[in-house]
């Protein structure tokens, strides 16, 4: 009794001692959101919810779900033990009807990364700069060198103005360039990097204020990081407006580029040396990913230990619930690569995964969106726990859980497949 008494306080002791940079981070988020960040935004004013990889935390949440309990010494604190299911991600959600900003992360995260999370709250709340289609994602021509190449050079064109003393030319030329890319773009495509820039773009710039950071983190995107190139051009397209119009918070409305000087003058132009070079490059990139989509394939397939798949039938497709946009790739005209979160379900059940990749199958009217056909998660490093009475079939396992009430099951060697009826 001793000795479990022991063990019981030494597990308290490393709770409490893992739960300490949650009090601290929260402190810091505080002082970094009391800065002026954007016109009626105050991030102290959100809920917010952290997951520390032990606890989850809720604070400022006006009614707390029963299973969080107040916290010792810290008002205003409830603890769970574990991670709870409303913790995805660092996103927003809706807990016990209180829209509240979320942290998977809370433990090493910096501060402003909350206020950044907080800040999409403010923008549904305010119905303003809600965000793009993510299902574009899965249809924008990535494969297009010219298209790339151009984005490269206006991205250069960003950074150029941003680090000259005198930004209206490069930004009359971001502006040009991008008009040019436009031109190559179907429309959806053009609305999803505006909405992209306005929803995520805002954001990183919010939190690089509340962080103090002055640089903006320039870099070579590849041609299918469109959503991760939305978040840079975004947050210095925000910056470098501060230097053009003190104004441009209360004009701008569906993009941030339509706010940008009109032309670039011919001294603030890429010699067509610079031109062939971005060119070259993009086709050898563009290239290089029809390459690398094979190989994903190939060495998905190709992993050790268990693999569960769920095959829907004709006309009863699982729909997506949610996914995460920045941990997905494409790979075939019909095949994606859910590399750490996704939901899908359907009239007899669901599947639900999380921190490990899995693969979709569509149905084929459109990739994700349109339904998938088949769904399957390969790497598994144990036996999944299965419970079948009849046709009702659960499967669970370290952050899989699939429930379906009109299933076949079929085993083979270090697999199992789920056929729905």
């Amino acid at each position: 009794m001793k000795f479990a008494a022991a063990i019981f306080l030494l597990l308290l002791a490393c709770r409490a001692e893992s739960a300490t940079p949650v009090f601290a981070l929260v402190d810091e988020f505080d002082r970094e959101a009391a800065k002026p960040l954007w016109p009626g935004f105050d991030a102290r004013g959100t809920p917010i919810e952290l997951y520390d990889g032990v606890n989850t935390y809720l604070y400022r949440h006006p009614a707390p779900p029963a299973e969080f309990k107040p916290v010792d010494g810290h008002p205003g604190f409830f603890v769970f033990a574990g991670r709870h299911e409303s913790v995805r991600a660092n996103t927003s959600v809706d807990l016990a009807g209180v829209t509240t900003a979320t942290l998977e992360g809370a433990n090493g995260t910096p501060a402003a990364v909350l206020v950044h999370e907080c800040f999409h709250v403010f923008q549904a709340r305010e119905h303003r700069f809600r965000g793009a289609n993510e299902a574009t994602l899965f249809t924008y021509p990535v494969d297009d060198p010219q298209a790339l190449a151009l984005a490269r050079l206006e991205m250069e064109a960003l950074s150029r103005a941003f680090a000259s003393p005198q930004p209206a030319c490069w930004a009359g030329r971001v502006r040009a360039l991008r008009k040019e890319r436009f031109a190559l773009l179907p429309n959806d495509a053009i609305t999803y990097e505006r909405g992209t820039e306005l929803h995520e773009g805002l954001a990183q710039y919010v939190e690089g204020m509340a962080a103090g950071r002055e640089e903006v983190r320039f870099r070579q995107f590849g041609p299918n990081e469109v959503r991760q190139r939305g978040y840079v051009s975004g947050e210095a397209l925000a910056r470098l407006l501060d230097r053009l119009d003190p104004d441009w918070k209360s004009k701008v409305t569906d993009s941030l580029d339509g706010l940008l000087p009109e032309s670039g003058a011919s001294a603030c132009d890429f010699t067509a040396t610079e031109r062939q070079a971005a060119e070259t490059q993009a086709r050898a990139d563009v290239g290089k990913l029809e390459s690398e989509r094979a190989g994903l394939i190939q060495a998905y397939d190709a992993q050790p230990g268990w693999r569960v798949t769920v095959e829907t039938a004709a006309g009863k497709p699982l729909w997506p619930d949610n996914f995460d946009p920045l941990n997905v790739n494409r790979l075939s005209p019909r095949l994606i690569l859910h590399k750490r979160m996704l939901r899908l379900h359907n009239d007899a059940g669901s599947l639900d995964i999380l921190n490990h990749g899995s693969m979709t199958e569509d149905a084929g009217s459109q990739p994700l969106m349109g339904g998938v056909r088949r769904w399957y998660t390969a790497g598994l490093s144990g036996k999944p726990d299965v419970q079948q009475d009849g046709a009702r079939v659960t499967v669970t396992g370290p952050g899989l859980k699939l429930a379906f009430s009109n299933a076949d099951l079929e085993w083979h060697e270090q697999s199992l497949t789920l056929r729905l009826r």
